[in-house]
């Protein structure tokens, strides 16, 4: 589903999805399509599902215009001893 599908058939909600097409620019990720897991109106409602999520699932509000993820690369520092 088109996240412009998604806002009008959820106004003024939060939105579980997952990702089901995207393409990335430099360090963003610009989402086409999702599938809709679960909507909710109530932010505590979502931000426990927020913290429930798996991995390539998110919450995102449907005041929103567009879904655009920041891509964070971890890096890690070996230790000598």
């Amino acid at each position: 589903m088109k996240w412009d599908e998604v806002r009008a058939m959820y106004p003024e909600s939060f939105v579980k999805f997952e990702v089901l097409d995207s393409h990335v620019i430099y360090n963003k990720e610009y989402v086409d399509d999702v599938a809709v897991i679960k909507a909710m109106t109530d932010g505590k409602a979502a931000m426990k599902e927020f913290i429930s999520c798996k991995e390539g699932q998110f919450v995102y509000s449907t005041k929103n215009e567009k879904v655009i993820i920041e891509l964070v690369k971890h890096f890690t520092v070996g230790v000598v001893l």
